[in-house]
């Protein structure tokens, strides 16, 4: 009867460590979908800044050809401009905490292969590596 209680007790954690997965995979394809919608919305407001930036240029030509005042006009798509480039900015923060970085070594600051327990580069313990974007700046130049 022990084993068939081993065998039991072992089956309840399988079951715990599927369900586990389970919802790591569910949470997994909510962020890459979420960030897919992201990414399709960030295109679109690239476009339409470079839209913008066609129109501005064309009304600088325009007012510098006629030698009239378009500064409303330009005004008013330089704002709406500067608009965009805010949400393109908010647009790629939240891309960007969907998808973090590679892991980085606290050593050196290289990148990690996954599940690393030593860095290929410095030969650094592996205890918790950093983020891309907390790396010195320093290490941000590439070594050749």
């Amino acid at each position: 009867m022990d084993i068939m209680q081993k065998l039991i007790n072992r089956s309840k954690d399988l079951s715990e460590q599927a369900k586990g997965l389970g919802e790591k995979a569910r949470d997994l394809t909510k962020r890459s979908m979420e960030s897919t919608r992201l990414k399709y919305e960030l295109a679109k407001l690239e476009k339409e800044m470079e839209n913008n930036m066609a129109g501005l240029g064309t009304l600088i030509y325009q007012q510098h050809r006629k030698g009239e005042g378009m500064e409303e006009d330009i005004q008013r798509l330089m704002a709406a401009s500067q608009k965009l480039e805010q949400e393109i900015k908010n647009l790629e923060e939240q891309i960007a905490n969907l998808n973090p970085g590679p892991a980085l070594c606290k050593g050196c600051a290289r990148e990690l292969p996954e599940g690393a327990v030593y860095c290929p580069n410095c030969g650094s313990r592996v205890v918790e590596p950093i983020v891309k974007e907390d790396r010195p700046a320093a290490a941000q130049k590439e070594d050749f």
